[in-house]
């Protein structure tokens, strides 16, 4: 066989090597996207209830005054930005949307004034912020399906401390918000002071129902509000790792396609070498057949 030949071969071998390994990875984060996304859907509703009970009671206690509900340090030129991304990479665009995102609010608070300290959950931001010279205040593991409310309060108490003590004006969340396995959005929230509650149904209907309530407005806000901003924080921590493996299991799964296509074409050139050495051989042949009988 000509050397060409085993060339293609040994190209063949490699790219079906890496089909295998692109596929299990496919299988995995097929696996992982199943039990996140059930997880995900599962909060959801009682993020949503909780949102909805936060609106209609800041309807009813409108008057109480609360550091998470306004702005304390309205003139400080400095806002904190926690960043959402995955520690391994292979999982298509997602995390270079995620940076595109912070890029773009980063540049907006510059250009109001303000710097922004980056704190980073997830090697592909930290790395990120590191090359680009951001302003980097503190680096975590990105959260899994294994993040639990516990794992949240260093971060949680982090960002509350920083706001409550004025060192920061806003406290602001980037996030992959999961829609379907193709698709999921890079989200902006604003964790503190915590953004504009919805109405409940009573004032879109422009009446108020009135509540009795016990403990007192004031008790209730100040035990509701910090579990309300730790059920946002950890709600977008199990949309970015539903999100996460949602692309990394399309990323994959369109690397093993392109691997098959490779091996066709591959295959199809190897035919073609190995059918022309053949041709060469005859012609050989032939050719030293007809010298014999000259």
């Amino acid at each position: 066989m000509s050397k060409g030949g085993k060339e293609i071969r040994r190209r063949i071998r490699s790219v079906k090597s890496t089909q295998q390994i692109t596929k299990a990875m496919k299988m995995v984060a097929a696996a992982r996207l199943r039990k996140a996304e059930g997880r995900t859907e599962a909060s959801r509703p009682y993020t949503d209830t909780l949102r909805e009970v936060m609106g209609r009671l800041g309807a009813v206690a409108a008057e109480v005054d609360h550091p998470y509900l306004r702005h304390i340090a309205p003139d400080e030129p400095r806002v904190y930005l926690l960043l959402l991304t995955s520690d391994k990479g292979l999982c298509g665009a997602f995390n270079s949307h995620l940076l595109r995102r912070a890029e773009s609010f980063i540049a907006e608070q510059r250009e109001r004034g303000r710097s922004v300290g980056v704190i980073c959950a997830g090697k592909q931001g930290a790395d990120w912020a590191r090359k680009t010279g951001q302003d980097v205040v503190e680096r975590y593991p990105s959260f899994t399906d294994q993040t639990t409310f516990a794992d949240l309060s260093a971060v949680m108490q982090q960002l509350s401390q920083a706001y409550l003590s004025r060192e920061v004006s806003e406290v602001h969340l980037i996030y992959a918000r999961f829609v379907n396995v193709v698709k999921n959005i890079p989200t902006v929230v604003r964790l503190l002071p915590i953004e504009d509650l919805p109405a409940g149904e009573e004032q879109e209907h422009e009446y108020r129902q009135e509540y009795m309530l016990e403990p007192s407005p004031e008790e209730l806000l100040a035990s509701l509000l910090p579990s309300y901003f730790r059920t946002v924080l950890f709600q977008a921590a199990i949309e970015n790792f539903t999100s996460e493996n949602g692309a990394r299991m399309v990323a994959m799964d369109n690397a093993t396609n392109a691997a098959a296509d490779m091996i066709d074409e591959l295959t199809l050139q190897y035919n073609k070498a190995r059918q022309a050495g053949i041709t060469l051989e005859l012609l050989d042949i032939v050719g030293g057949a007809e010298a014999l009988k000259g």
